[in-house]
């Protein structure tokens, strides 16, 4: 029987704190100069607005991004949560306040058998369509999300709407990479057709992204 899509408590909190963690350190690099007007100072206000603007922007990105992955995986009936890791947090957080270098490693969904369980459990265990889908899921939202920020960006001027489509073609591009860990080694074990296609159209847009 396939899972039904819900969440743990302890997973919300997961999600809510690399979301924060994300939405800080994403501030402290995209609006840098708004936020150290004087090169050293942070302005507060500054700080606040961006971090809403950034919490908006990473939100969706990130948050729907990983819905992908666990939303397919639940309905494949097994069990998936996220789960941040808090290093990866601090040391993103770390180096975007010093050195305004963006270090993304919030954590990711973590998937088992039917429930959550101690046994092994690798992606060799399923079908390689399954592995795919899961894996491809996630690039494909950020693409469809790059698209829409970016044709909102066009009707409506704004700078955070571009840069919502261009943080969201980059994701897509480099979670697409086919290395270990990443989604695009799931993808391209499935299809390498398939992931071809879905990186070359994730850079086309990046270019678009950053022409317009």
């Amino acid at each position: 029987m396939k899972n039904k899509f819900s969440f743990s408590k302890i997973e919300l909190k997961h999600i809510a704190l690399a979301i924060t963690a994300l939405a800080f350190s994403f501030e402290f690099v995209l609006f840098r100069k708004e936020i150290f007007p004087n090169g050293w100072m942070p302005n507060l206000q500054a700080v606040a607005i961006f971090f809403l603007q950034s919490l908006f922007i990473i939100g969706l990105s990130f948050v729907l991004h990983e819905l992908g992955h666990k939303y397919i995986a639940q309905k494949k009936g097994l069990w998936a949560e996220f789960r941040a890791w808090p290093l990866g947090l601090l040391i993103a957080l770390g180096m975007a306040i010093t050195t305004g270098i963006i270090f993304a490693a919030p954590g990711a969904v973590v998937i088992g058998p039917g429930k959550k369980t101690t046994g092994i459990f690798t992606f060799k265990d399923l079908e390689k369509r399954d592995v795919g889908l899961i894996g491809i899921i996630g690039a494909a939202i950020n693409i469809v999300l790059a698209i829409i920020f970016g044709l909102l960006a066009i009707v409506f001027p704004l700078r955070i709407l571009m840069i919502g489509a261009q943080i969201n073609a980059w994701l897509a591009i480099f979670n697409l990479i086919p290395i270990a860990m990443l989604d695009g080694a799931k993808v391209f074990y499935w299809n390498k057709g398939v992931w071809l296609g879905t990186f070359l159209v994730s850079i086309f847009i990046f270019i678009l992204t950053v022409m317009l």
